[in-house]
């Protein structure tokens, strides 16, 4: 069977990614990463993204090596796609999770990186071997460990090609959350922030990709001061401050 991305829509607005590429670990190909792009840009009520691997056990072994056999000089890189997908899924107004129980290496790692959380299992192992393929990373890509983790761990990372068990990818912050239950947790995470102010989050994303940023355009900075004045505003705020008044849970509708 080719490599898919199955969706799945929930209730309470968390659309459920789970790569599926049977007998390769999952594995990522252009035509499951076409499919990843396309549900990024699918509409819907969506609050949350949960990315996750199909099978127990498994996140994904990363890009397809058979497809980088097949690159030519000249061509465009294979991984160029990639960092076009994954930039999207950052910029992605609902906030994401990646419930990592298993391996998730190179191209998989790098998506795992990408979503806003990482909730890792006590299997999960993350490696970026680049070095040990022979090939270099591409600057976007390293630049989305660095900003997440840091300078040092990056180097860590890219330059060993070592294999990181949970532990120690918690202790570096690669991973947010280590738990027995990784895709229970990861979907309870999703639970509570589709449960938030849509705006609001998609606001918050947006600021903190501004922050960032290399650089910050004068027009990037008054488009989000507008958005910060619509958002004390809405209908969304007012319920907020009413819930808490009276005590209760809110309900948000977006607006």
């Amino acid at each position: 069977m080719p490599a898919a991305l199955r969706v799945e829509d929930r209730d309470g607005g968390v659309r459920v990614l789970t790569l599926s590429n049977p007998g390769r670990k999952n594995a990522i190909d252009g035509g499951l990463l076409a499919q990843l792009d396309e549900a990024l840009a699918r509409p819907g009520p969506v609050r949350a993204l949960l990315v996750l691997g199909e099978g127990e056990g498994l996140f994904s072994a990363g890009w397809d090596l058979n497809e980088l056999s097949t690159y030519t000089d000249g061509e465009r890189l294979p991984d160029a796609r990639l960092g076009e997908v994954l930039d999207r899924l950052m910029r992605h107004p609902a906030p994401s999770v990646a419930a990592i129980d298993g391996p998730a290496f190179g191209a998989a790692c790098e998506l795992a990186m990408a979503c806003d959380f990482r909730v890792a299992g006590p299997g999960a192992v993350l490696s970026m071997p680049p070095a040990r393929l022979g090939v270099v990373y591409s600057l976007s890509g390293l630049e989305r460990f660095r900003a997440k983790v840091g300078d040092a761990t990056t180097r860590y990372l890219f330059l060993t090609g070592r294999r990181l068990g949970a532990d120690e990818a918690l202790r570096r912050g690669l991973v947010d959350v280590l738990t027995d239950a990784p895709r229970d947790e990861a979907l309870r995470l999703c639970a509570e922030l589709a449960g938030n102010a849509p705006l609001a989050v998609a606001g918050l994303k947006q600021g903190l990709g501004l922050l960032a940023a290399r650089e910050r355009s004068a027009q990037a900075l008054a488009d989000y001061e507008a958005l910060r004045r619509r958002s004390f505003n809405s209908a969304d705020a007012a319920e907020g401050r009413l819930a808490i008044l009276e005590k209760r849970k809110p309900t948000f509708i977006g607006r």
